[in-house]
């Protein structure tokens, strides 16, 4: 798993407990989402609105639990940034 997939999990991960809610994701992008871009943690072309926000984060769930960790975030992000 990349070292930028952590860095953009630690960004998204507003309250520092180590999982990804969806409010968080969507949130997150939202106000961060042109910084993390400019700052190369996040695909200029990932930065969305909050339906492709909330379609991230359905793809990355993969068990089903409304919860990301970061292996299941990782594992996305890898995959669909090109990491």
């Amino acid at each position: 798993m990349s070292e930028k997939a952590r860095k953009l999990f630690e960004a998204l991960d507003l309250n520092a407990d180590g999982r990804l809610t969806r409010v968080e994701v969507i949130t997150a992008l939202r106000s961060k989402g042109p910084t993390l871009a400019a700052q190369g943690v996040l695909p200029v072309w990932a930065v969305g609105d909050a339906d492709a926000s909330s379609a991230l984060f359905d793809a990355a769930d993969a068990n089903g639990d409304a919860v990301l960790s970061f292996e299941e975030f990782a594992a996305v992000v890898d995959r669909r940034f090109g990491w």
